[in-house]
């Protein structure tokens, strides 16, 4: 394996942890936000949509990390 094949291998799994984690991180607070919004200070009102927010973003971020696999994929020689 050459130096820039890798490269590529590393970039890739590095852009995999990165999309992970933060769909990860999104889901959790998702969660949190669900199950403890009002004791963390945010009106009853708000509390569902900011954790329904947290959701689309973690749901984005995983599409994105398919996306990404998909782009990659075509790329390789």
């Amino acid at each position: 394996m050459d130096q820039i094949e890798h490269e590529r291998a590393r970039s890739l799994k590095f852009v995999q942890i990165a999309f992970a984690a933060l769909a990860l991180a999104s889901l959790i607070a998702a969660i949190v936000v669900a199950m403890s919004g009002t004791d963390l200070g945010l009106p009853d009102n708000s509390v569902q949509t900011i954790s329904f927010a947290f959701l689309v973003v973690g749901v984005m971020d995983t599409a994105v990390l398919f996306l990404w696999e998909r782009i990659f994929s075509r790329m390789q020689p």
